[in-house]
């Protein structure tokens, strides 16, 4: 027979299987060193975003606060010159006119009082006028026109105020024009003229 049975055909040669590769599973130490390394990781990322975030908020909070500490300070800047009018008002008045005429005595009254209660208001919003007559020259507070000679008085000393200077809360809104004294004996105020300090003559 020249055509072979199915049966006497010999069998087809097998393919031989491609051995699979196994994947090198890492040792579990590794893998726990790779996972603790992770949680460091985020564990510092979370540090430091919580971190941002309180900063975040207590500089908020105090820009907030200085915010509220100084909102009166426009109000302020705008109602001192009417106390410094008021002033100007009864130190125009002659002491023997106000003496002699009632109505005189009056008005000088009633700017006194208004000046008293302006002041007042100033002060319950923490604006205060800074020291004056009698006070150590301080050039954070003060701003020299003038020098006098008086050999009896402290060397630095406010002996007169052109214009009374203010301050609200620790911050200066205003500083007082004033003459300060020379010649004397040395005393606590720093002296207008010294190093890095000059009279303004031209206030």
């Amino acid at each position: 027979m020249t055509q072979e049975t199915e049966a006497n055909r010999p069998e087809a040669a097998e393919t031989p299987e491609t051995p699979e590769v196994e994947a090198v599973q890492p040792a579990p130490e590794d893998r726990i060193a790779e996972l603790e390394a992770e949680v460091a990781k985020l564990k510092d990322a979370y540090i430091r975003a919580h971190a941002d975030m309180e900063n975040l908020r207590k500089r908020t909070a105090a820009e907030l606060e200085q915010k509220l500490k100084y909102a009166q300070q426009p109000l302020a800047n705008a109602i001192l010159p009417v106390a410094d009018n008021l002033r100007r008002a009864l130190g125009a008045v002659p002491q023997g006119e106000a003496a002699a005429d009632d109505a005189i005595r009056n008005l000088i009254i009633g700017l006194e009082m208004t000046e008293k209660e302006l002041l007042d208001a100033l002060a319950r919003n923490q604006v205060k006028p800074v020291p004056g007559v009698g006070a150590p020259f301080d050039p954070h507070l003060h701003q020299a026109v003038q020098e006098v000679e008086d050999p009896e008085v402290p060397t630095g000393t406010v002996v007169q105020v052109f214009q009374t200077g203010y301050q609200i809360h620790d911050r200066l809104l205003r500083a007082a024009m004033v003459v300060v004294s020379k010649g004397g004996p040395k005393g606590q105020g720093q002296e207008p003229g010294g190093p890095g300090m000059t009279v303004d003559t031209q206030a």
